[in-house]
């Protein structure tokens, strides 16, 4: 520790002369120093000097002058003008270094013995320490340093009392304490330190009752400690705002923290202290003068308002009333008129309100911030307060006092204020244009979902109108984003009308109006729109134009994810809305436009509201255009996504009740549902999560995978194909492996229908080899035991048309050979067909369509042989069956009038037996050329039999038959060669 900051005595002096020669180059504004460098030497100093005052020494008298003199020289210099504002921390510091050289130099921090013996006799450098302290102390709180303040202002006290003891000084040693506690006052309120300056206040109180001057100056003091709590930043609880306000039921308000740390209700309540302790003193003085009584009038006003932020509604209301009576002015009625609000006071807030608006004195803003607040805390009583301030602001002038009354309403945001504010916007009543960009924002925050600061929110309906009142009144001061953005808003709150079960439909037309008037759109609000008009159009029924809106949606996001969320909401809108068909039908577009750049669990989403869709068609066409979409696009995607079970049950069973619906007019893509449904069933057959009884299961997947393989061969039959011989063969060993399985389980099923499932399972066999022949161009051999025809005819369940089926199918490949390699499966083509016609000859042949379906397979088989013993073998099986069918009758068509039971000599029954006839007379005719061949040829047994052929065929035939009679002479006149 250096000589200079030892805290010793020769440490003061040097602290002194440093001092005494720094502080003239911190006045001068041109002199260069660091201020932090400064401050440190400063605060160094500082402890040197503090060390030396704690130890309680005197410094001697030489000593003593030498440092009173420099301090007192740079004390002078600091009062000196032109200290630089941002130098005023570095001269406070100094002053406070000034005092303690200058306190220690009068042996204040001596003993009490010391301290008393030297300042009695030096009175006047007593009150020079008293002043220094005082005004240090001012300069330390106004820096923010509380504490050296207070303690500058206990030395001035230790002054004081020290002079005390002398008689001659009374008054001054009164005045001097009077001006310590007056500065101790305003220390303590303003560090925050409220309920001490309280305590100092009701002392001060009494000890100067006496002195008109400093009593007056504490009334003012207290004056000027209300002005600044109730209108500084930590106190602006404005009393409009209703957050900060009790109740009407009189709680308080809630604690809110000031910049120093203590509560607002803190502040308050020491303020309305120091206001009482003033209303107190006034009131024991007579009030004589009008400054007296304006004084009072002005403290209750104060004291009023104060209660009135505290929550103390009914003491403001009547310290507002007593302050009215001395004031006569418009600022207690206004304290008064809040209070009686939260009081929920309704005829007082209504008279007082009705005063203030016939006062001209009260200006047309502070009487819409208090109609305002009425209009909030008393919604019973809104109109009438409204229509009050209405005609006060009617009388007025100024178009702004217009605006202002359209505020309130905006800012009170009930639903009659805001019905209120867009009739009279309806009306006319708009202020200048210069406010109608303010109003476009206002009704457009309006119809938001809820409103800042507001309790409750509009209706859909008003939120519906303000946006539309902005759109017709305000539309040139916002840009073309702007008004997009709130047509999407009325879009949005019109469908929301419609979801509610109101009648939004001329809301939702206008809307729809105005989007076609604003196309084309903004590209950030493109998407959104296209969206709303579309779900408005589906709505008032333009399916139309709402698809056109879907696809222009689809264009304009392509590829992108916003299109996928537009389009799902569109679809979760619209089976919301029942509208099925048009879900369906957008399903459809999203498909083909997802299916590429979506990935397909996203497709399948929509491909199942599709499916929906589905289901509400009844027309053979559009049956047709799903089966194509769910074979292009859906079903690939089920077939390589893995679906869990539920969602693969679903879909398999939606597939095959499709494919049912296609069997007739598209037996192709019928096929390929099916194969996908039973793809989609297997898959889970044997997972250990199914829910469902194996044998159930089993069943289903029989009768799915007959009814597959039965339309595939029927296709097939037909020229065309729809499985590849891979799954042919593979839904062929699945429906095997069933039957099989149910063979070893014993299962108890319909015995015909299983039968029927084995047909089918052969004819998938014959389809397979028949497949592979065309598929590879195979030689056909000349055992057709690969084929299993022979036992076909045989097999239980097994009908003709099955037969038919094989014999075509067969003809159908033979015909892709040349005639010499395919003539065994022509043959066994021909062998099916008449093996048919047997079994139609076994089954009753009681009713016309079993007669046509006959002689139809007698003709086709005729048509299939390739050559005249094939031929032969028809006529055979034909000339068999003649004994059945003409009985004892005559001719066939006397035999089929009698037989059949619905022989009712209707057009359609005569068409079947004249068509019959006709085949056998085609017959025999057929049987007389081949004779007169054979004949020419030399071939007798031929001729023999071709001859017996036609004659047995024309006795069946009428008599009035031509054929009959041509045959009958030519078989008499021509001779046996």
């Amino acid at each position: 520790m250096t000589a200079a900051t030892d805290g010793g005595l020769s440490a003061v002096v040097r602290c002194a002369e440093w001092l005494h020669s720094s502080v003239p180059c911190w006045l001068d504004a041109d002199a260069p120093f660091h201020m932090e460098d400064a401050l440190q030497e400063l605060t160094t100093h500082l402890h040197c000097v503090s060390a030396y005052a704690q130890k309680g020494g005197c410094l001697p008298v030489k000593a003593a002058l030498r440092v009173q003199v420099l301090a007192l020289d740079s004390w002078n210099t600091t009062v000196l003008p032109g200290w630089q504002l941002e130098r005023k921390d570095l001269k406070v510091q100094t002053r406070w270094l000034v005092a303690h050289l200058f306190l220690c130099s009068h042996c204040v921090f001596a003993t009490q013995e010391v301290r008393e013996a030297h300042l009695l006799h030096h009175l006047d450098d007593a009150e020079k320490c008293i002043l220094m302290c005082l005004k240090t102390s001012k300069g330390l709180i106004q820096t923010h340093h509380a504490d050296a303040a207070e303690q500058a202002l206990s030395w001035a006290t230790w002054v004081v009392r020290a002079c005390a003891g002398t008689t001659a000084a009374a008054s001054t040693v009164q005045r001097f304490s009077a001006e310590v506690q007056f500065a101790q006052l305003h220390a303590a309120w303003e560090t925050g330190r409220h309920d001490h300056a309280c305590v100092i206040a009701a002392q001060l109180a009494e000890e100067t009752r006496s002195s008109i001057t400093y009593t007056e100056a504490l009334f003012e003091f207290i004056y000027d400690a209300a002005v600044k709590a109730l209108n500084g930043p930590d106190f602006k609880a404005d009393v409009l705002d209703g957050n900060t306000h009790a109740s009407s039921e009189g709680q308080g308000m809630e604690p809110i923290a000031c910049a120093s740390g203590t509560s607002v209700s803190d502040v308050q309540a020491a303020l309305q202290s120091l206001l009482l302790l003033s209303l107190r003193l006034q009131g024991e003085k007579r009030v004589r003068t009008v400054r007296q009584r304006t004084f009072l009038g002005m403290t209750q006003l104060q004291y009023g308002y104060s209660l009135l932020l505290s929550g103390n509604y009914d003491a403001a209301a009547d310290a507002a009333t007593r302050s009215y009576e001395l004031l006569h002015t418009v600022e207690p009625l206004v304290i008064r008129f809040k209070a009686e609000v939260y009081r929920q006071a309704v005829d007082q807030v209504l008279a007082l309100f009705g005063i203030l608006c016939d006062d001209t004195a009260v200006d047309v803003e502070n009487l819409c911030a208090m109609a305002t607040l009425g209009m909030e805390k008393l919604s019973a009583v809104q109109e009438t307060l409204f229509q009050a301030l209405h005609r006060r602001v009617a009388a007025s002038e100024n178009v702004v006092d217009q605006f202002r009354l359209l505020c309130v309403l905006i800012h009170h945001c009930s639903e009659w204020s805001v019905n209120e504010l867009l009739r009279r916007l309806s009306n006319g009543a708009t202020p200048p244009p210069a406010f109608n960009r303010f109003l476009f924002c206002c009704l457009w925050r309006l119809s938001t979902e809820a409103v800042m600061a507001q309790s409750c929110c509009l209706c859909a309906e008003t939120r519906w109108r303000c946006l539309d009142a902005a759109q017709r009144l305000f539309r040139d001061v916002a840009s073309k984003e702007e008004l997009q953005a709130c047509l999407l808003d009325m879009a949005r709150i019109a469908l929301r009308l419609n979801d509610d079960g109101g009648d939004a439909t001329e809301k939702l037309e206008e809307t729809l109006r105005l989007c076609h008037q604003a196309e084309p759109f903004a590209g950030v609000l493109e998407a959104s729109l296209l969206q709303s008009e579309a779900q408005i159009a589906f709505l008032l029924g333009k399916g139309e134009e709402g698809m056109v809106h879907v696809k222009a949606l689809l264009v304009c996001t392509t590829g992108k994810q916003v299109a996928v969320q537009s389009c799902s909401e569109i679809v979760s809108f619209l089976l919301c809305s029942s509208l099925l068909h048009f879900a369906g039908a957008v399903a459809e577009l999203c498909i083909i436009a997802f299916h590429q750049h979506q990935p397909p669990s996203c497709v399948l989403e929509f491909a199942k509201v599709f499916a929906m869709g589905c289901l509400v068609e009844h027309t053979a066409e559009m049956r047709v255009e799903i089966g194509s979409i769910l074979v292009l696009r859906v079903c690939p995607l089920l077939e390589q996504e893995v679906l869990a079970l539920s969602e693969s049950q679903w879909w398999s069973r939606f597939l095959w009740y499709v494919s049912e619906t296609l069997l007739d007019s598209d037996p192709v893509r019928a096929v390929r549902l099916l194969h996908t449904g039973v793809e989609l069933q297997t898959d889970h057959r044997d997972s250990r999560d199914a829910e469902v009884i194996v044998g159930a299961a089993d069943w289903l997947l029989r009768d799915r995978l007959s009814l597959l393989l039965d339309t595939e061969f029927d296709v097939f039959t037909a020229g065309q194909t729809a499985l590849s011989s891979v799954e042919l063969c593979r839904h062929r060993d699945r429906l095997a492996s069933l039957l099989s399985s149910c063979d070893e389980r014993n299962h108890v099923t319909d015995m015909f229908i299983e039968a029927r499932q084995r047909v089918t399972l052969a004819l998938a066999r014959l389809e397979t080899t028949l497949h592979d022949l065309l598929a590879h161009d195979a030689f056909i051999p000349d055992d057709m035991e690969a084929l299993h025809l022979a036992e076909l005819p045989s097999m239980p369940a097994v009908g003709p048309a099955d037969l038919e089926q094989a014999a075509a199918a067969c003809h159908r490949v033979a015909a892709h050979f040349p005639l010499c390699d395919s003539a065994p499966l022509c043959d066994a083509a021909l062998t099916m067909m008449l093996e048919a016609a047997r079994l139609q000859l076994t089954d009753n042949l009681s009713s016309t369509a079993a007669l046509g379906a006959l002689f139809a397979n007698l003709y086709a088989a005729f048509k299939m042989a390739r050559n005249g013993d094939g031929r032969l073998r028809v006529y055979d099986v034909l000339i068999a069956a003649l004994p059945r069918l003409t009985g004892e009758c005559a001719s066939l068509r006397t035999a089929f009038l009698h037989s059949l039971k619905d022989s009712d000599h209707s057009p359609a029954v005569e068409g079947v037996i004249g068509m019959c006839e006709t085949v056998v007379e085609f017959f025999a005719v057929e049987a007389w050329n081949e004779s007169v061949q054979w004949n020419v040829l030399h071939q007798r047994t031929l001729v023999e039999r071709w001859r017996a052929a036609a004659t047995a065929l024309t006795s069946v035939l009428s008599e009035a038959n031509p054929s009959k009679a041509a045959i009958t002479d030519l078989a008499a006149q021509m001779p046996l060669l």
